[in-house]
Formats: C-alpha cells, sequence, structure tokens
C-alpha cells in the first residue's frame, strides 16, 4: 500500500481528454482587394521624376565644369561643350521641324513641352518665318508676332541657352510634363495654344495619356499636338548585352533600361487622350560609337540615365565588362565599333473643332465600288 501511493504521488496526474467538436470548413481566403476599398485616383508611377530633373540638372553642371577647364587649358574651342550631346535631341527636332512645315496653316502659337533647352523652339524659328500673316494692316505688330513657351521640369535645362540664342525669346515655364494644368502660369493657357509640340522627352511621363489629355486642354479647338517619343526597340542592343551580363554573372536580371511605348500602342493612347485624325510613323536613327562605354558616357551627359522607382543605383564593373565584350560579339561592327538604335515614333493628333472634315453618314456614297474597280 506504501509502495503504491507512493507511485501515485510521483507519478503525473493524467490530463483529462475533453471531446473537442469537429472544426467548421473555413474557406481558404486569398488576397483580394476589399469592396469597400475605394479606386486609386492617382496613375501607378513607374519614374522618379525628382531624379531625372536631377540627373539633368548634374549632366549640365558636369558638362560646363570640364568646358571651363578645358577653356583654361586651350584658348580656342569650336564647339560650346554644354551643347556637345544635343546631336539627338537636334536630330529629333530636326525631323519634327519638317512635319511642322507642311501644315497648311502654319501655327500663330506654339508651346514646346518638355523641351530641354529649347532645341526644338530654335529649329523651328529658323523654319517657320517669326512674323505671323495679318489680315488687317492697322493691328499691332506685337500681336503680329508668334507666341512661344517652353515647358520643361528641369531648371537648369530649361535656362540653359541664353535667349540670344533664339530668334524670338521664349516664355520659359517650369513644370512637369504629368503635371502641366496644376502649375498657373499653364493654367491660364487652357484653349490658347494653337500647337503644342514635343521633341523626345515625353518617354519619362508614366501616365501618357493623363499628359496627351491636358495637352488637348491646352489647345485651341482644331488645334494640333505633334510629337516625337522614342520608342520600344530604342537601345535594345544595349539592352540585351546587360541582361545577358548581368544573368551570367549575378543568375538573376535587373532592368536597366526604362520601359517604352511600343508603336502599335501610340494610335490608342492619342484616341484615348480625345484626339482626332491621328497619324503615326516610325523611323530608326543608327549611332555608331567606339565602345559601350562611350555611349553610356553621352547617355549620362544627356541626362538620359535610368529613372526608375526601385531601381539598382549601381551596376558592378564585372558585369560592364562582360555587356562590354557581349555588345561587341553580337552586334559590333567590322571596324570595331558598336551601333546604337534609337527608335523615333512621331504624334500627330488634333483636337475636335467645327473645321475638321467629318466622315459622311453610312450609305452616302454615290459612287459604285464596281464602276471604279
Amino acid at each position: 500500500m506504501l509502495r503504491t501511493s507512493l507511485l501515485r504521488a510521483v507519478r503525473p496526474t493524467a490530463r483529462s481528454i475533453t471531446s473537442i467538436p469537429p472544426l467548421a470548413f473555413i474557406p481558404r481566403s486569398y488576397a483580394t482587394l476589399s469592396p469597400h476599398t475605394p479606386p486609386p485616383t492617382t496613375p501607378y508611377e513607374v519614374f522618379d521624376e525628382p531624379s531625372k530633373d536631377s540627373q539633368k540638372d548634374r549632366a549640365i553642371a558636369r558638362l560646363r565644369e570640364a568646358g571651363n577647364s578645358s577653356q583654361s587649358k586651350s584658348a580656342e574651342i569650336d564647339e560650346d561643350p554644354v551643347k556637345v550631346v544635343d546631336y539627338i535631341r537636334e536630330e529629333i527636332a530636326e525631323r519634327l521641324a519638317e512635319r511642322i512645315e507642311d501644315l497648311r496653316i502654319p501655327p500663330s502659337s506654339i508651346l514646346e513641352l518638355a523641351g530641354h533647352s529649347g532645341q526644338l523652339t530654335q529649329i523651328l524659328q529658323e523654319v517657320i518665318a517669326d512674323e505671323v500673316p495679318s489680315s488687317s494692316d492697322q493691328q499691332d505688330r506685337q500681336t503680329e508676332r508668334r507666341k512661344w513657351w517652353i515647358v520643361e521640369s528641369s531648371k537648369e535645362a530649361l535656362h540653359r541657352d541664353d535667349d540670344s540664342l533664339f530668334a524670338s525669346p521664349p516664355t520659359r515655364i517650369q513644370a512637369s510634363a504629368s503635371k502641366l494644368l496644376e502649375h498657373p502660369e499653364i493654367e491660364k493657357l487652357r484653349e490658347q495654344v494653337e500647337a503644342v509640340v514635343s521633341g523626345g522627352g515625353l518617354h519619362w511621363v508614366g501616365d501618357i495619356v493623363g499628359a496627351l489629355t491636358q495637352i488637348r486642354h491646352l489647345l485651341k479647338p482644331d488645334g494640333v499636338f505633334v510629337g516625337a517619343v522614342l520608342g520600344g526597340d530604342t537601345l535594345f542592343e544595349l539592352r540585351t548585352s546587360l541582361q545577358l551580363a548581368e544573368q551570367e554573372r549575378r543568375g538573376g536580371i535587373a532592368n536597366r533600361v526604362s520601359p517604352m511605348i511600343n508603336p502599335t500602342d501610340a494610335p490608342s493612347l492619342l484616341n484615348r487622350a480625345g484626339f482626332t485624325l491621328t497619324t503615326i510613323d516610325v523611323e530608326d536613327m543608327t549611332i555608331n560609337y567606339p565602345s559601350i562605354w562611350e555611349l553610356m558616357s553621352d547617355l549620362r551627359d544627356m541626362g538620359e540615365s535610368n529613372a526608375i522607382l526601385g531601381r539598382r543605383a549601381h551596376v558592378s564593373r564585372d558585369v560592364l565588362l562582360a555587356a562590354d565584350a557581349i555588345y561587341k560579339e553580337l552586334y559590333g561592327n567590322e571596324d570595331g565599333s558598336v551601333p546604337a538604335t534609337f527608335q523615333i515614333i512621331f504624334l500627330i493628333g488634333w483636337k475636335p473643332g467645327p473645321n475638321q472634315p467629318q466622315a459622311l453618314e453610312r450609305g452616302s456614297a454615290t459612287t459604285s465600288l464596281k464602276d471604279v474597280l
């Protein structure tokens, strides 16, 4: 009896097992948007626009510093060092000016959007006469001259070129292309501008449809938008080389070149923004560089470095060396240079107006196709 009582004292008491009722079937919940959550009021952001402005400012400051140091060493300088990397913008501006020159009635007021230093405005002032033909001889001469505006988000780029380089000094406005109508000076220009032009800066706008819609609000009825943006095949050689090199060295890839507009999507973008009589054409421009290093150096001095949100700030040297070798192997020329392709998409869209040609009603034709064919 004593042993039994001792064992009972040492042995832990058994836990009472209660019957657990079977769990009710609970369906698995997934991560879904709550029906009570309001829809987003802002578009999805792709680019870091403040960083892009800083890149342009630093690029101009760097070129000025290099120009000052070269001036101290040599008294003779053939070209302005700040403009040494303007060759792509100037080429796009010249091709765009040809299309604007073909307009039947030259616009009397032109606003250049995302104009950098106004390269397109300078060329247009040479192509189009600054004086607007007036129907009345008694009209004041100030009103007979064309009105020019340059809108740019980078302060250094906007004020880089002096007014003496323009045939007619333009009005300069520092504003973002994605937030045009939020600027008080641009808000006053609603339906006051006959033509809005852009020479290649809209590829850094994330909400391109929103920017085009704001452009339409600035135009008068029957006003025109003529612009150029870089297309999706731009720098495809550099993009492919960096991706293959990073995949080989790091086992994964990062987006080193910003996403751009597909030419097949351009008409729908203009139509969604409310433009009519749209015209799209695409041209490829190929420039040869000694190597990948000169290409990336010029892109940096243009202020066209990567500005995607969440981007990796640096690329390791071994990845760049591998990309250089891949670039030369896949795309290199016989003379040792490497090509870089810039795909330019030219956009033309008209704001609806009473004087625009309208399509005839269905069934109103008076000539049969049988007679024509």
